[in-house]
């Protein structure tokens, strides 16, 4: 095969953006340019003449020759490389020089773009989320604000305008509390000691209970009341959801945390790996969002949680301090 001319070497060597190589049917680099081909460091003259083989590293050279030869069989392709921790974009197209067999392929290293729709993309799920957890978590408390001035409006019992300024309040400490969980590196600092017997039994009066009940068994841990009672009304509301309207839910210590268990029909082996997942639901009237936000608020308290069986086959969530 005979070299291509200088013209070609004038055109490569000359290319504005990236790098631009010339290869042959035996995939050896015949004009390198304008300066040192990415993903390699080797300079454009030592370049010239050798193989993948010769050029890069086993898992690089296995990266790239199915793709130049699909190239030079005459199918443009469009890849990453990642190389030493950078991430390179390359594009190959088949071209015939003087009834030869050729292909072209321009590399531009695209690492900071890369990162940066990758921080957008998350940003925009963690929006997404945040959405749908304020709107799951409020519903309760509006429903409360909206039923009690119903009554009030009957009644004129004024003990239903205290009950809306607490439905009214608790919204206003949701939209803090989650807010603080949707945005990454921000911590609450208001973290202090708090009774699980008093954040649950407050929890209890923001859930639609039905015939249900609470039985708890009090102790102290640190951490955001606010937080902490969101957590309880998910688990509440899902311990009903899956357990019918007369459960009974269970809450008491551990010896490094607290647990919380319901009679019901307990949560499938099945899913179990998977219940903690943003929109995963297993059937019944829940929306997959409540078991997220439990589990960003354990994280946000530096509390490992884990679903296991109560006696009776109900689920039981215990939450483990994860800093032993």
């Amino acid at each position: 095969m005979r070299p291509p001319s200088n013209g070609h070497r004038h055109v490569i060597e000359n290319v504005p953006n990236g790098v631009l190589v010339l290869f042959d049917d035996s995939l050896r680099y015949r004009i390198v340019g304008p300066h040192t081909l990415p993903f390699s460091g080797n300079p454009t003259a030592e370049m010239v003449g050798e193989s993948l083989d010769g050029l890069f590293p086993d898992e690089t050279a296995s990266r790239l020759e199915p793709e130049l030869r699909e190239t030079l069989a005459g199918t443009p392709r469009s890849f990453d490389i990642e190389y030493d921790g950078r991430v390179h974009h390359v594009e190959t197209k088949p071209v015939t020089i003087e009834d030869e067999p050729y292909g072209v392929l321009l590399t531009q290293e695209v690492t900071e773009p890369r990162e940066t729709a990758a921080e957008l993309e998350a940003q925009n799920e963690r929006l997404d989320q945040f959405a749908s957890m304020v709107s799951h978590d409020l519903r309760n408390p509006l429903s409360i604000a909206f039923g009690e001035l119903a009554l009030y409006r009957e009644t004129g019992d004024e003990d239903s305008l205290d009950r809306i300024s607490d439905a009214l309040e608790r919204i206003d400490d949701l939209l803090l509390d989650l807010t603080i969980l949707a945005r990454p590196g921000l911590q609450s600092t208001d973290h202090g000691p708090v009774s699980i017997e008093t954040v649950a039994r407050d929890s209890w009066t923001m859930v639609e209970t039905k015939d249900a009940t609470v039985e708890v068994d009090d102790c102290t841990v640190t951490g955001n009341k606010g937080q902490l009672q969101a957590l309880f009304e998910n688990l509440f509301r899902n311990a009903i959801g899956h357990g019918g309207a007369d459960v009974t839910v269970r809450v008491g210590p551990l010896a490094d945390g607290f647990y919380v268990e319901d009679t019901g029909s307990g949560i499938g082996a099945s899913t179990r790996e998977r219940i903690f997942e943003h929109g995963f639901t297993t059937g019944y009237s829940g929306s997959g969002i409540g078991l997220t936000i439990v589990a960003r608020i354990a994280d946000e308290h530096g509390l490992e949680v884990t679903l296991a069986e109560s006696e009776e086959g109900g689920a039981r969530f215990e939450f483990r301090s994860s800093s032993d």
